[in-house]
C-alpha cells in the first residue's frame, strides 16, 4: 500500500531544545552539555520521541548534523548545514525541520533563507526551556514545526521560524527577550501565520527574493568573506573601526545611532581611507529603517544603508553579497532588493 504521508526530514543542530538541565526547575544557567562530539545532548531521534503520535500524520527521517550551543556555531557549520539542506531537498523529502539554539537562530534561518535553492518548506525551531524543565516548550514547538513543514501552503514562503505557535519569515524574525517563552517576533511586519490546535494557517507571504529566487550559491564555497560589526556610542573613537580595517575585514557593518548615523571620528577615519572595505550603516535601535542620513551621507562617505535589517542580518547579507560582487553600487542595490 502506498504511503501518502508527507516525508519530513528533521535535522538537529543542538541548542536548548536538546539540552538536559540538572532538575525540572533549572531554566536558566544550565551548563552547556553539548559539544562537537557526536552523542552529547539530545539527538534528533530523541527529540522526535518527545512528541508521540506525530508519525500518524507524517513520515519522518532524522539526522543530527552537529550538536552544539548556537553561540558556538561557526561559518563552516552554516555552510555545511546549507549544503546538506540543499542536497536533501533534491530527494524524496516534502520539507525540512531544523532544530536550533535560540541565541543565533535568527542568523542561521536568515542565512538559509538566502541560500536554500528550493521552494520546499524549511522550518527552523528551538526552545526557550531545556528538555527537562517544567512545561518544556520544545516538544510543542517541534510538533508545530513538523506540521508546518508538511503543509502544502508552506511551499514558496522561504525559510520559516516556528516558535510559540507563530510562523515568522526568517527575513524578519528576531529574538526579543532573553527568557520569555514568546521571545521570537517580527517587530515591524508581524507573523505570516500561526499554528493552533494542530491547524497551520497563513495570512501573509513574503515578497522579497529568497531561497530559489536568490542569487547566492554556497555549493562551491569553502569559506565566507569576513565581515565585522562595530558598535557606536556617544563620543566613540575610531579605534574599533580601525581595528576591523587593519585586521583585514572584507566588510564592516556599523551599529550606528538613530537612523544609522556614524559619529564624527570614525566616519572621518573611514572617509580618509584610500582602500576601504564596504561599510554598511545599520542601527543600534531595536527596529526601524536605516535610510539616508544627513550626518553620514552615503554618496560622500561611500557607505551603504542597511535598510530594515538588524546589524547581524546586515552582516550575513553583506557576506553573501561579497561572494558575487565587490562593487559598492551593486552591493547597495542588493540591500535594496532583499
Amino acid at each position: 500500500m502506498k504511503d501518502n504521508r508527507p516525508h519530513v526530514f528533521v535535522l538537529a543542530t543542538g541548542g536548548t531544545i536538546a539540552t538536559r538541565g540538572s532538575s525540572p526547575s533549572e531554566t536558566t544557567g544550565y551548563p552547556e552539555r553539548q559539544g562537537k562530539k557526536e552523542g552529547v545532548g539530545l539527538l534528533a531521534e530523541d527529540l522526535i520521541a518527545s512528541i508521540p503520535g506525530i508519525e500518524e500524520r507524517v513520515r519522518l527521517s532524522a539526522e543530527s548534523i552537529f550538536n552544539v550551543s548556537s553561540s558556538s556555531i561557526e561559518e563552516g557549520d552554516l555552510l555545511r548545514l546549507a549544503k546538506r539542506v540543499n542536497a536533501l531537498l533534491k530527494e524524496d523529502v516534502y520539507g525540512i525541520v531544523i532544530t536550533h539554539g535560540t541565541d543565533t537562530l535568527e542568523e542561521t534561518a536568515f542565512f538559509l533563507h538566502l541560500t536554500v535553492k528550493s521552494d520546499k518548506p524549511v522550518v527552523v525551531v528551538g526552545a526557550m526551556l531545556p528538555a527537562t524543565a517544567f512545561s518544556a516548550d520544545g516538544p510543542l514547538n517541534l510538533y508545530h514545526a513538523i506540521l508546518t513543514a508538511a503543509k502544502p501552503e508552506s511551499r514558496g514562503k522561504g525559510v520559516l521560524v516556528c516558535m510559540c505557535g507563530r510562523l515568522l519569515s526568517a527575513r524578519d524574525a528576531a529574538k526579543t527577550s532573553t527568557f520569555r517563552m514568546d521571545a521570537f517576533k517580527c517587530m515591524e511586519y508581524g507573523a505570516l501565520g500561526h499554528v493552533v490546535g494542530g491547524d497551520v494557517r497563513y495570512y501573509y507571504a513574503p515578497v522579497r527574493p529568497h531561497t530559489a529566487s536568490s542569487e547566492f550559491y554556497v555549493e562551491k564555497l569553502d569559506a565566507l568573506p569576513r565581515v565585522e560589526i562595530v558598535y557606536t556610542w556617544q563620543g566613540c573613537t575610531k579605534e574599533l573601526l580601525k581595528a576591523a580595517v587593519e585586521g583585514g575585514a572584507d566588510g564592516i557593518v556599523c551599529a550606528g545611532m538613530g537612523c544609522g548615523a556614524i559619529p564624527p571620528e570614525p566616519r572621518e577615519y573611514y572617509r580618509g581611507l584610500s582602500k576601504k572595505p564596504p561599510l554598511v550603516r545599520g542601527t543600534r535601535v531595536f527596529s526601524g529603517y536605516t535610510a539616508a542620513h544627513g550626518a553620514t551621507p552615503d554618496d560622500v562617505y561611500g557607505t551603504i544603508p542597511a535598510g530594515d535589517f538588524t546589524v547581524q542580518k546586515a552582516r550575513i547579507l553583506l557576506q553573501l553579497a561579497l561572494t558575487v560582487t565587490k562593487d559598492i553600487k551593486e552591493i547597495r542595490a542588493i540591500f535594496q532588493k532583499y
